[in-house]
């Protein structure tokens, strides 16, 4: 680590209070940092991620006009910028385990009670630049993996060790070209990983919607599902474009038309809708394991749903 050079790390530091900030900029540039952000306004912070202007953010949970985990968590979900993997420490002021919580399950890297040193935070740079955790995609979560030790029984989730810009730039270990091409590869990975998670979702929250359906006891409580349902098939008909999987698109848009149709109306939806679920989360869910036999089931099954549509369509028409 003694190789390491800063100067063309560029850091964004954000806090509500202008001591700290000047505090942390002086801290930094004391230790080789020159390209040094300094923000109190999250407005700031989104425009400078926005336009691919940050490799390490040393924020402030709350600044004016948001919030940090809101931030992350679209960074991290390739909603914000093109690289969904800033290096993030978080700065807190009262860790409460609900804020703390929110910190980490937005996929910060690390997370640091104030009032701060300079040099913890320094020290705690460097362990980031030396030895970042590897990252894992769930339904809800991408972001590094804080289990100490998978537990026996569960599925296991693959580890996946991403760009580190802190650790690239500071050992000179790659060309600005070069570590935007790795980060967009494995952008990719993480991407159809996340698709792959959805899939999985859809289908567990459909065995868990269509009885309730079924047997006449689907009440209020049943509209969170609908709408983590509807998220997870808008989400992957996001991500489809440009990957190995742009087959599912129909499928997908097919999901979403029957949950929203289903959603505007969740105490008493079309029987036909609620039918047609088991068939089109199983064909989601197959479609991530490519043949030639899933991709034509899949436009089989869409099909019948656009005829459906169209059915509907004519009589209401009619």
């Amino acid at each position: 680590m003694d190789n390491y050079s800063f100067e063309n790390i560029r850091v964004l530091v954000g806090d509500p209070n202008r001591e700290v900030r000047d505090g942390i900029r002086g801290g930094l540039y004391g230790q080789g940092f020159r390209t040094i952000m300094v923000t109190d306004r999250m407005s700031a912070v989104e425009t400078a991620v926005a336009a691919n202007k940050v490799d390490l953010m040393i924020c402030d949970t709350e600044l004016q006009g948001g919030n940090l985990y809101d931030l992350v968590h679209k960074n991290r979900h390739h909603e914000l910028g093109d690289n969904p993997f800033i290096v993030v420490t978080a700065l807190i002021t009262v860790p409460t385990p609900q804020l703390v919580k929110k910190i980490f399950d937005a996929g910060c890297d690390d997370l640091i009670p104030k009032p701060i040193s300079t040099g913890l935070l320094f020290a705690r740079v460097l362990k980031l630049a030396h030895n970042r955790k590897p990252f894992v995609v769930t339904s809800d979560y991408i972001g590094p993996d804080r289990r100490a030790k998978p537990q026996a029984g569960t599925q296991q989730i693959p580890r996946i060790d991403v760009p580190n810009p802190l650790k690239a730039k500071a050992a000179n270990d790659a060309s600005a070209e070069g570590l935007q091409a790795e980060i967009d590869r494995v952008a990719n990975v993480l991407n159809e990983q996340k698709m792959e998670r959805h899939a999985y979702q859809i289908d567990y929250l459909v065995e868990r919607i269509v009885p309730l359906y079924e047997d006449g006891t689907a009440d209020k409580s049943i509209v969170p599902h609908l709408d983590r349902l509807l998220y997870a098939s808008e989400d992957i008909s996001r991500r489809l474009k440009g990957t190995r999987y742009h087959h599912v698109g129909e499928l997908c848009r097919s999901m979403v038309n029957v949950v929203r149709a289903v959603r505007q109306a969740p105490l008493s939806p079309d029987r036909k809708d609620i039918a047609l679920m088991p068939a089109l989360a199983q064909a989601v869910k197959c479609a991530f394991r490519p043949r030639a036999d899933v991709v034509a089931l899949s436009r089989d099954i869409s099909a019948t749903v656009e005829r459906r549509t169209a059915k509907d369509a004519h009589r209401q028409v009619a």
